[in-house]
């Protein structure tokens, strides 16, 4: 903390630099980028908003791939709200658009799946504890009647969306960690107080190892609660989406964009986990805009095609 507060003191981007965990070289170097040669030919229309995100995302990789996620994110916001603007029987909200582009995929499942598979199977543990852990204290803090303003918003619209998610944390891994959970508000914060941490990490860490297993095998097996009962839970490939657009992608937008917690990338708990983490986060989002574009028609089916090797650049 010390050091964050010298180079607030007195800034340079250097000394800023030196703190930032680093696991890669520059994915730059590697990235096949977004770009249709036949945006260039004279009188096509290209698609200026989105080139204008994606200069911003560029720009700031490779040490700061969480706000290389979020300049994505944007692009992909853009996208979907035009498409929304030309169906009038929808809202223009993030919601219906995040959901839209999950039904666009879907749709042509037979072809974006596939694409798709080669970036999911190479997504990093630590992702799946991201979402088991806001998950689990979602419902922990619904169940002691904390306001809900202090959960994660991504907790409601995975229960909504994903009905099997809301099965599994009450029936096991919920109810566990609500046992040995106090929560507070102190200071507008919410303090978890819970007795046994080490058990606490187990159970977000063993949530997490399903989950992971829900999304590559489409089904677990889990032992309920305080039983010696084994229930199999599922994944349709529509769960395996919104548990994508919204789970992962838009829930990270959404913690970050909101400013509920420190910058990623400055937290004191950063580390070269975290730098992985986001840049998957960003590599998988820059694959669903393309997608969306193709889906649209404003990017061809040899450019997302090459596309798919940026898959190979995840660890």
């Amino acid at each position: 903390m010390d050091d964050i507060l010298q180079v607030a003191k007195n800034y340079s981007r250097e000394k800023h630099i030196e703190l930032l965990p680093t696991s890669r070289g520059n994915i730059l170097d590697s990235l096949e980028f977004l770009f249709d040669e036949v945006w260039e030919e004279e009188g096509v229309e290209y698609p200026y908003e989105i080139i204008t995100y994606l200069l911003d995302c560029y720009y700031v990789l490779p040490e700061r791939p969480d706000l290389a996620s979020l300049f994505c994110w944007q692009a992909i916001n853009h996208s979907y709200y035009n498409e929304l603007l030309g169906d009038l029987t929808r809202r223009c909200s993030d919601t219906a658009g995040v959901k839209k582009i999950c039904e666009d995929i879907l749709l042509q499942q037979s072809k974006y799946l596939p694409i798709l598979e080669t970036f999911i199977t190479k997504l990093p543990i630590k992702i799946f504890h991201y979402v088991a852990s806001y998950m689990l204290k979602g419902y922990v803090m619904k169940e002691n009647n904390v306001d809900r303003r202090y959960r994660a918003s991504s907790y409601d619209t995975m229960i909504r969306y994903i009905p099997v998610m809301k099965d599994i944390i009450e029936k096991s891994y919920g109810k566990a960690l609500c046992n040995i959970s106090n929560p507070l508000i102190i200071d507008s914060r919410v303090l978890m107080n819970i007795e046994n941490p080490v058990k606490s990490r187990q159970i977000i860490h063993s949530f997490a190892l399903k989950l992971r297993e829900l999304l590559l095998c489409h089904e677990t097996v889990i032992t309920l609660y305080r039983d010696v009962i084994r229930e199999r839970f599922q994944f349709t490939d529509q769960d395996r989406i919104y548990f994508i657009l919204f789970g992962i992608l838009y829930a990270s937008r959404c913690n970050n964009f909101h400013g509920n917690v420190a910058a990623r990338m400055n937290s004191i708990n950063a580390d070269r986990e975290t730098f992985k983490m986001y840049t998957d986060i960003f590599l998988v989002e820059y694959i669903i805009l393309a997608i969306h574009m193709n889906c649209r028609g404003q990017l061809s089916d040899q450019v997302l095609e090459r596309m798919k090797s940026n898959s190979e650049i995840m660890l």
